[in-house]
């Protein structure tokens, strides 16, 4: 960096810092894949709807890879954009409790699906202006140090603020504490974008390479062509079990809201879990991904499909009342899903040539939310007809096979990877 770069990165490393913890905060207390499932079981919405919710923000984020990377990208200042999503994440979570609390059941479920696939579109156009934003302003180090210190110390701010929550209203009805928390969480979502304000970005001299939007058929061109590569057949099949362990997450959200929404602890139980899982996640797996990224992947299947197991044993046996034992495999599903992505992405980077990595990764994410969407939607059902168990147990099987898949697929050293390509 120039002298002038590193003074603006002294400057923007307090801002992002700040940004990124409270954003986690936000994100933690209003989770779309714990927080929001709970309460649309407890506004008693049809199973098949608050597992199918999963779907539709994962249809979303494809969108929005598809359509909106290339002018995102193009975009040379993002502070502001970045602010407006935040706030924009803020309103939706404050809308769907809105209508939850003056709507009737067809209103209530059509602001749920509006608010989910909403999210969905906003965080990913948010992530990639975020990657942009980081690899601009934040040198390598600055970027590793930024990412676990928002985990750390956005998952102790989750728990505090959980905790006095809870204490504060222990004695109102369930939608009212729930819906206390994610008005909380819609504050913290605007703090944070109010804060990036501060940002001092770095002026373009020209524009980046393309402004035009890129073509579904390029698109859908680009990903076939990426299947003629030994290498990339091999990471997505290992990559595609994968799939199901991370719908762990919702799912096992969702067997303990069956359970557990009515409680006055149940989803204080669930947030302080995750939030908790995040802050463990980040010092366990940093360690065991500096020697093998198969290793983390390997234990973090393990992890799920023993846990899930354990789950649909104890429900089977009518042993699932306490409230502990589904946070504790929340927490135990996060510290795995957390270690997975970033094993995974490392992985990548490893394993794909420098001039094929960008169309195979659009490829591959595509292709994974399409399972994620579909899949997601058929477990729903199944969960809706018979038990969310059953559709847990599916994911319990998921976690072995990507556990055999992983251990069998994944080279062990980055210069193993197949290189006939």
């Amino acid at each position: 960096m120039t002298g002038k770069s590193t003074e603006l990165e002294r400057r923007n490393v307090p801002v992002l810092a700040s940004q990124s913890v409270l954003s986690q905060v936000a994100w933690t207390m209003g989770s779309p894949s714990i927080v929001l499932p709970f309460l649309a079981v407890s506004l008693e919405m049809p199973m098949f709807l608050a597992g199918a919710l999963v779907s539709v923000r994962q249809a979303g984020n494809m969108i929005s890879d598809m359509f909106f990377a290339v002018p995102v990208s193009a975009k040379q200042q993002k502070k502001r954009s970045i602010a407006l999503t935040e706030v924009a994440i803020g309103a939706c979570l404050l809308a769907a409790i809105v209508v939850a609390a003056i709507g009737g059941s067809p209103m209530v479920a059509a602001a749920f699906v509006l608010a989910f696939f909403a999210i969905g579109m906003i965080e990913e156009v948010q992530a990639l202006m975020f990657t942009d934003l980081w690899g601009d302003h934040l040198r390598s180090k600055s970027r590793i140090w930024m990412s676990y210190l928002q985990l750390g110390a956005g998952g102790l701010g989750a728990i505090g603020l959980t905790l006095t929550l809870h204490h504060l209203t222990s004695d109102n009805p369930p939608f009212s504490r729930h819906s206390t928390v994610i008005a909380v969480s819609a504050g913290f979502f605007v703090l944070s974008g109010l804060s990036i304000l501060a940002l001092a970005e770095l002026s373009r001299s020209q524009p980046q390479a393309q402004t035009g939007r890129r073509a579904a058929g390029q698109f859908l061109s680009d990903a076939r062509a990426m299947f003629e590569f030994a290498w990339f057949r091999r990471y997505l099949t290992m990559r595609l079990p994968l799939v199901g362990v991370s719908l762990s997450v919702p799912f096992f959200a969702l067997i303990a809201a069956e359970a557990h929404h009515g409680s006055a602890k149940g989803l204080t139980a669930l947030i302080i879990s995750s939030a908790t899982g995040y802050l463990v996640a980040a010092p366990l797996w940093q360690l065991v991904n500096m020697k093998s990224h198969r290793a983390v992947m390997v234990a973090g299947s393990l992890m799920v499909g023993v846990t899930g197991v354990v789950l649909v044993a104890v429900h089977y046996l009518h042993l699932d009342h306490d409230v502990h034992l589904h946070a504790i495999a929340l927490f135990v599903a996060t510290v795995a899903t957390t270690g997975i992505g970033s094993a995974r992405k490392l992985y990548f980077i490893d394993t794909a040539p420098k001039e094929q990595r960008v169309k195979a990764s659009a490829a591959i994410k595509s292709i994974c939310r399409l399972v994620a969407i579909v899949g997601s939607a058929g477990l729903a059902a199944v969960a809706h007809m018979n038990e969310v168990a059953l559709a847990v147990a599916f994911l319990t099987l998921c976690s072995f096979w990507s556990a055999i898949a992983c251990y069998r697929l994944v080279t062990p050293q980055p210069k193993d990877a197949e290189r006939a390509t």
